[in-house]
């Protein structure tokens, strides 16, 4: 039989500035599991990362530039918000989530922990944000106001990779154990209502399994077998990590059968430029199918 298992580490003090992250998931791990084990996956909030690493900001000290403000009324955002939008990186799209909601605001009722609450979000957050930042399409650019006091907010390490392998050299050091590391961030889906974690950094694993064109049951080479496992722990963490009020920012997934790496998420993500060239190729090749399709 087969089996991985997943346990949350409940972190009941403050994330603070500077605070040793590996030195707080060993101790909870040895309180709460028994300790940490060789090839254990440590999954860990990007929340923390950043608080733990200065990456918070009060927006009463954002000082807003002069596109910012003009941004901000437009676009009804605090003025502040909006210039770190800017700073995060290119806003490649904006969705208008307040004029969705008058369309399908059923889907955020059905969904709501209380309806007039979730009114209060949409009215405060009217439009989402799709950001490039470093290569990669983050809602908001990463900026995330929950789980802070009013008025503050947070951005994603400055350099998750390198995060997750500080990290897991010093679970090492602590621990004597080999572990990796993976640093997930909550993202909106494009496709289909909801949200699921994916991965930002990691340390300690392979982020892509390294099985394409392997062979299936019948033989045959599958176009497959590319499974992104960075972000599979990260959604799998997630089931224990919770969105709201949980306070359970730390996962470890054990009995998962991984090969060990040095490489991190930003050794998979598309170059710069390709999102551009795939859809500018894809609409190429639909144009044509269609006027082939007519003649033919």
């Amino acid at each position: 039989m087969k089996k991985v298992e997943i346990y949350g580490l409940r972190i009941s003090e403050e994330i603070e500035y500077g605070i040793d992250i590996a030195e707080l998931i060993v101790r909870e791990a040895q309180n709460q599991l028994g300790g940490i084990t060789d090839r254990d996956v440590i999954v860990i909030t990007s929340k923390i990362v950043s608080k733990a690493e200065g990456q918070t900001y009060n927006l009463s000290d954002v000082k807003p530039s002069r596109k910012a403000y003009r941004l901000s009324r437009i676009y009804k955002t605090h003025p502040a918000a909006m210039e770190l939008y800017l700073r995060a990186g290119e806003i490649k799209a904006v969705v208008p989530i307040e004029k969705l909601a008058e369309k399908y605001g059923h889907l955020y009722e059905d969904y709501a922990a209380d309806r007039e609450d979730a009114r209060k979000v949409i009215g405060e957050h009217p439009y989402l944000f799709l950001i490039d930042v470093s290569n990669r399409l983050l809602t908001w650019g990463g900026i995330d106001f929950s789980n802070s006091p009013p008025g503050h907010c947070t951005s994603i390490p400055k350099d998750p990779d390198e995060s997750a392998r500080r990290i897991r050299i010093r679970i090492k050091e602590l621990t004597g154990r080999d572990v990796a590391v993976v640093i997930a961030d909550t993202e909106w889906k494009l496709d289909k209502f909801g949200t699921v974690d994916i991965a930002i950094g990691s340390s300690g694993i392979q982020p892509v399994s390294r099985k394409f064109a392997g062979r299936d049951l019948y033989g045959k080479p599958k176009f497959g077998g590319v499974d992104d496992l960075t972000d599979l722990v990260s959604a799998a963490a997630n089931l224990v990590f919770g969105q709201t009020g949980e306070g359970i920012p730390v996962a470890v997934i054990r009995g998962l059968e991984y090969e060990m790496s040095e490489k991190g998420v930003s050794d998979v993500v598309y170059p710069r430029g390709a999102f551009r060239e795939f859809f500018r190729t894809l609409l190429w090749e639909y144009i044509k199918f269609k006027i082939l399709y007519k003649l033919l």
